[in-house]
């Protein structure tokens, strides 16, 4: 984020390279006259809050790239387009109020951190075609990357930290053994975009308030909510724990999924997969679709096609094109395989290779 070492004291935008009107930076707590009413804090404010404005197309590539880790590349601002990006921060979550007057490309790179971009107003598209629906969160995480397309349009752009994502899930559950994987970037269901949307209006509203600063166990409470909320959009190793290593499930059932992830790159059917747990192929059938709300054919494809994900995201030269990984698991039809893999993670294969590599 882009930082000034004085000059807020006047409680004025501050002008840069002589241009009052075309950069501004505001790094005031919201609030401020309210501020000065209640006094100041007793120690570090538990809110930090930065703005940003500029109608000039550099500053505003200059700008994304530095107020993100790695940096956003931005293509295509003219000038005169009015880029307004608000931000409040606390403890491993932000909240970025972006609102563009214009038209622009932003490039999001692949980063540690988990990324969602949730439309507000205008026209806003990302990678591999339009929103499922228009109020739809788009999820960046794990590697992955996208491109959105602005005209004109209002968003807010969230980062969370892996460790906050961490914390909530080994609060609801037993401690996970590895790191959270979002297993699809496209939600769950319309109630679990909703219930999102609660959390998000309720964090943007207690961030914005001038005395959530002051208000630290308010403060902090902020990312778990939202950690949370995301957790349960989008399915994950949490919501969708493992199968194979779940007490409560039918141990028959979980030797069938072992079987499955054994065999994953092998030819598998249902009748091999009924053979090695001893039970008919209907009764396999049955224990899927009544356990796991699935069949057996589409668990071994879910599990084939994160494995493909890997070997894409790995980018390594020893893992082949496209078309060889898609083969390596068991999907002959390249095509079918691209369509498949750009529904469940929201971009083409081979954009996920040529960004590893």
């Amino acid at each position: 984020m882009t930082t000034v070492a004085d000059g807020t004291a006047s409680g004025g935008l501050l002008g840069v390279a002589g241009q009052p009107d075309a950069i501004e930076i505001d790094l005031r707590p919201a609030g401020h006259p309210l501020a000065r009413e209640i006094g100041p804090a007793p120690g570090p404010a538990a809110v930090s809050y930065e703005q940003f404005r500029t109608v000039e197309p550099e500053a505003t590539r200059r700008f994304f790239a530095g107020a993100y880790t790695p940096g956003w590349r931005v293509t295509g601002p003219t000038s005169g387009s009015a880029v307004l990006h608000r931000r409040c921060a606390t403890g491993s979550v932000a909240v970025d109020e972006v609102s563009v007057q214009g038209q622009l490309v932003i490039e999001i790179p692949p980063a540690d951190t988990v990324v969602v971009i949730q439309p507000r107003a205008g026209s806003l598209t990302v990678t591999g075609g339009p929103l499922p629906h228009l109020d739809c969160p788009i999820l960046v995480a794990h590697g992955m990357s996208g491109a959105l397309r602005v005209n004109g349009a209002r968003f807010d752009v969230v980062t969370i930290a892996p460790d906050a994502l961490q914390k909530v899930a080994e609060g609801w559950r037993a401690p996970p053994s590895h790191q959270i994987r979002f297993l699809n970037c496209r939600p769950r269901s319309r109630d679990a975009v909703r219930a999102w949307h609660r959390a998000l209006d309720y964090a943007t509203a207690t961030l914005a308030a001038p005395d959530t600063a002051r208000q630290p166990l308010i403060a902090a409470a902020i990312g778990p909510l939202l950690a949370g909320a995301l957790l349960e959009c989008y399915p994950s190793g949490v919501s969708e724990p493992d199968p194979a290593g779940d007490p409560g499930l039918p141990e028959t059932l979980r030797d069938a999924v072992s079987f499955i992830h054994r065999h994953a790159a092998g030819e598998v059917s249902i009748n091999d997969i009924a053979a090695a747990v001893h039970l008919t192929p209907r009764a396999v059938q049955y224990l899927f679709r009544r356990q796991l709300d699935t069949t057996p054919t589409e668990y071994l494809r879910r599990v084939r096609l994160q494995r493909a994900h890997d070997d894409l995201i790995a980018g390594e030269p020893s893992n082949g094109t496209v078309s060889e990984i898609a083969r390596r698991w068991g999907f002959t039809h390249t095509g079918r395989f691209a369509a498949l893999y750009r529904r469940t993670y929201g971009q083409s294969p081979h954009d996920t290779l040529k960004r590893a590599t």
